[in-house]
């Protein structure tokens, strides 16, 4: 009877914790964060924490007029020296599209 207790109690703790809805906010905040960690893994060396390193002729990002697509094409293709192709390395298209969204918050 104990063990049917305690199975029922955690039936119900899962059920409440899986039709609980994550707001557009907490939504937004894990997005940031996983942006802002693929920019820290994968740009920041050249380009900088704020955009504006420039190592090895990275481009001052916190100056770029470039368009999503631009961005977008960039960070999957590399530039036109042949720098920085993520295509294999950022996969999932969320993931290039909420790095093109962080990237354009390092613009002035």
């Amino acid at each position: 009877m104990v063990l049917r207790f305690f199975c029922c109690i955690i039936l119900l703790f899962n059920i409440v914790a899986c039709n609980q809805k994550s707001s557009s906010t907490d939504i937004h905040s894990e997005t940031t964060a996983s942006a802002s960690s693929l920019y820290t893994l994968h740009c920041a060396a050249c380009h900088g924490k704020d955009g504006k390193k420039g190592i090895s002729g990275a481009a001052d990002l916190s100056i770029s007029k470039l368009s999503d697509k631009e961005i977008r094409n960039t960070i999957v293709n590399g530039n036109d020296k042949g720098m920085m192709p993520f295509k294999d390395l950022i996969t999932k298209p969320t993931e290039i599209d909420s790095l093109v969204s962080f990237v354009k918050t390092l613009r002035k």
